[in-house]
C-alpha cells in the first residue's frame, strides 16, 4: 500500500477530509458544475431536543400545507455552508438560536434533492408566537410527540426517533460537513473487502501516486451510489455509509464530496472492469483493525436513497 494511500485512510478515519482533487479516477462524461436553485437543491433540517425530550416544532404557514407542524427545515441558499443554512432556518422558523451537534442522516434522489439531518441544541433566542408569525412560519412548538399534531408529512418521525436514539446512545462519531468546494457531485470511495481468512484488501486508482479513488458528476436524478453499484453489479456491499462530508458552497463551489465507505464479503476481491482500479492489501494491523470495527459495528453516517 502507497503512502498516500496509507494517509488518506488515517485522515479519514480520524475524522478529517481531502481536498477533491482537479480530475477523477471515474466520472460520467463531462461533469457540469452544480448551482443552487438550477441544477441542484439541498435541504438543511434540524432534529433539535429539549431536556424533557420533546423536539422543536413549526407551523407551516405556505398556503399548500398551512396550520401543519413540522421539523424546522428549508433550501439552502447561494453562497451558504450547511450549518448556516440551518441556523438560518431554525432562527427564521422557530425564533430560536442553535449549534449543530452532527448530522444524523443524510436522504438522497441525485443532486435534485439532497436532505442533509442535523442533530442540535438550541442555545438561545425566544420561541416564535403568533403575534411574530411570517411567511416563514405562523408560530413554534416543543411537541411531547404523544399529543396530538397534525403534520405535515409523517416523514419527520422516524428522524425525531433517530435523535432520540442518538442523544441516548450514539451511532456513529459527530460528523459535522468540512469547508471544502467541489464543483461537482463527487464521491471518494473507500471499498474494502473481507476475505474468509481474515484478509482485507481495498480499493485503489492506479494514478500516481495511489490513492482512494474518487468518482465526479453532474446534475443527476439517480442516487449518488450508482457509480458504486455499477462497479459492484454482481457484489453489492454488505454495508455502506458515510465518513465525512465535504461542502463549502460559493462561486463554482456548489458541489458536494462524499467520503463514502462500504464493505463487501468475498474469497477474493472482485474483478474490476477499469483498469486505472486495482485492490491491495492492507497490511498496518491498527488501521485494518479500525476500518473493520467500523464496518463490524455499523457505525458510519446512514446515507438514504
Amino acid at each position: 500500500m502507497s503512502s498516500t494511500l496509507e494517509e488518506e485512510l488515517k485522515t479519514l478515519m480520524n475524522g478529517g477530509a481531502i481536498p477533491v482533487p482537479e480530475t477523477y479516477d471515474v466520472s460520467s462524461g463531462n461533469p457540469q458544475p452544480l448551482r443552487l436553485r438550477r441544477n441542484a437543491c439541498y435541504i438543511v433540517m434540524g432534529v433539535i431536543l429539549n431536556e424533557q425530550d420533546e423536539v422543536l416544532m413549526m407551523q407551516e404557514a405556505k398556503a399548500e400545507c398551512w396550520g401543519s407542524w413540522y421539523l424546522p427545515a428549508g433550501r439552502l441558499e447561494k453562497d451558504e455552508t450547511l450549518v448556516e443554512g440551518l441556523c438560518r432556518e431554525v432562527k427564521e422558523e422557530t425564533g430560536l438560536l442553535c449549534e449543530p451537534l452532527t448530522l444524523l442522516t443524510v436522504e438522497e434522489r441525485g443532486t435534485a434533492w439532497i436532505r442533509f439531518v442535523f442533530l442540535a441544541q438550541h442555545t438561545g433566542g425566544s420561541l416564535k408566537t403568533t403575534l411574530l408569525s411570517d411567511s416563514e412560519s405562523l408560530q413554534a412548538m416543543w411537541w411531547d410527540m404523544s399529543s396530538a399534531l397534525p403534520l405535515r408529512c409523517k416523514d419527520i418521525l422516524p428522524l425525531i426517533q433517530l435523535g432520540q436514539a442518538f442523544r441516548l446512545l450514539p451511532s456513529h462519531p459527530s460528523i459535522l460537513p468540512a469547508l471544502l468546494p467541489s464543483p461537482h457531485l463527487a464521491m471518494r470511495l473507500v471499498l474494502l473487502c473481507l476475505g474468509s481468512q481474515e484478509e482485507m484488501w481495498i480499493l485503489q486508482s492506479l494514478t500516481e501516486p495511489p490513492h482512494l479513488p474518487v468518482t465526479g458528476s453532474g446534475p443527476c436524478r439517480g442516487s449518488i451510489l450508482t457509480s458504486l453499484r455499477s462497479m459492484l453489479e454482481e457484489d453489492p456491499p454488505q454495508y455502506c455509509g458515510i465518513l465525512g462530508i465535504q461542502h463549502q458552497g460559493g462561486e463554482g463551489a456548489d458541489g458536494v464530496c462524499f467520503n463514502i465507505m462500504a464493505g463487501l464479503n468475498a474469497p477474493q476481491p472482485p474483478v474490476m472492469t477499469s483498469k486505472a482500479l486495482s485492490w491491495v492489501l492492507v497490511q498496518d494491523g491498527e488501521l485494518k483493525d479500525k476500518m473493520k470495527h467500523i464496518l463490524e459495528n455499523k457505525t458510519l453516517l446512514p446515507l438514504y436513497t
